[in-house]
């Protein structure tokens, strides 16, 4: 095929997607780690972002009703460090987190020796 008749070609193709008004693509769609939250519905049906890459540092692109938001992901990089139970924790026994993404930093939320959840700094 003749290089002038793909070029025509290829004009046709980028023209039929824009009258076909496609939400222009950007960012290359790379996924970041963690998982969304459960978002209340926005009501506006706003769309922030159509994929993580749009988001600032480690944000994700989530779902909110018809919306979409750059949010804190739930789950961060990292396993939570093995609880030795015989061995009584310090501190408050009380729960201090429900989620990762209420945690400082690289801090994740998990078990601690008295049944309940803090944020703490996991393993790697």
């Amino acid at each position: 095929m003749p290089a002038c008749r793909l070029g025509a070609l290829t004009a046709a193709l980028l023209l039929g997607l824009l009258l076909l008004d496609l939400p222009p693509v950007t960012g290359t769609g790379a996924e970041k780690m963690g998982v969304c939250p459960e978002l209340e519905a926005n009501l506006n049906c706003t769309e922030e972002c159509h994929s993580d890459s749009e988001c600032a540092d480690n944000l994700k692109c989530c779902p909110a009703g018809c919306a979409t938001v750059c949010s804190v992901p739930n789950e961060k990089k990292g396993s939570c460090p093995q609880v030795d139970i015989s061995f009584p924790q310090l501190g408050l026994c009380q729960d201090q987190c429900q989620v990762d993404s209420q945690c400082p930093g690289q801090m994740k939320c998990c078990r601690n020796g008295c049944g309940k959840v803090s944020c703490v700094t996991p393993n790697f």
